[in-house]
């Protein structure tokens, strides 16, 4: 098995991508042009069943995702790496310095679904599940998860993109993956440095969710919130989210 990526840059400091439920690694295109490919190698890895990994099918759990991630760093020679991880990502990167402690150097964890999971109720689970197959859906999501703030023609836009990348069988297991998942126990001895990037208006994470989970949940954290954002800043406010982003990274160059 091979898991699906994208490279871009041959720098010194290696950084791996993961995307969130939503979306395949072209969530983070806003930001790409940002990158110094003298300064950077980044991968943007595809889970199964999602872009450039389409073609393949699992269990679709946190920590299957977590094990690709160890194998493609082998595939790839990289003994430690930074990870930068959206939503459900924020899952995997504690998944993956539970089961491998060392390989990870720093994580950043972008309006990340805490370790605990993200319980919804019936309704609510009904209403994402619902997005898996049915784009007016898929787009009433996408527009609460940012705040319901936007023209409808973004909210469009970002339907249309991503609706190819994401198989229904995928979406459906993550789903219940990232909902009904939790490992929080096994977090507190993570010791490398996590920041958290919160979306001031996100309809999902909230900074004060984030405060009450991820916070507590772990011992060497902090957060930082962008105004006016919601749960994509990648796309709703690229610069900034690239910018913090550099600065953390810059701290380890």
């Amino acid at each position: 098995m091979t898991i699906g990526y994208k490279t871009i840059g041959n720098g010194p400091q290696k950084v791996l991508f993961l995307h969130g439920w939503l979306s395949d690694f072209t969530i983070f295109d806003e930001i790409i042009p940002f990158f110094d490919g003298d300064k950077y190698t980044i991968v943007f890895m595809d889970y199964r069943g999602y872009g450039l990994s389409s073609h393949l099918t699992g269990n679709y759990s946190i920590e299957e995702i977590a094990k690709d991630v160890i194998e493609l760093a082998k595939e790839l020679e990289w003994e430690k790496f930074h990870a930068i991880g959206h939503s459900m990502a924020g899952m995997v990167l504690q998944k993956v310095a539970c089961i491998n402690k060392g390989l990870l150097i720093s994580a950043i964890a972008v309006t990340p679904v805490p370790a605990s999971g993200l319980s919804l109720d019936a309704d609510t689970a009904a209403f994402f599940s619902k997005s898996a197959e049915d784009d007016s859906v898929l787009s009433n999501l996408f527009d609460a998860l940012t705040g319901k703030q936007y023209s409808q023609t973004f909210i469009k836009h970002m339907t249309k993109r991503a609706r190819p990348a994401l198989s229904k069988k995928a979406m459906l297991g993550y789903f219940d993956a990232w909902t009904g998942t939790d490992f929080s126990k096994d977090v507190a001895t993570i010791n490398m440095k996590i920041l958290v990037i919160a979306g001031e208006l996100d309809g999902a994470v909230s900074p004060e969710f984030l405060s009450s989970t991820y916070l507590k949940q772990l011992k060497n954290v902090e957060m930082k919130t962008i105004g006016g954002a919601g749960h994509y800043p990648m796309q709703e406010t690229p610069v900034r989210l690239f910018t913090l982003i550099e600065n953390r990274l810059n701290q380890y160059a």
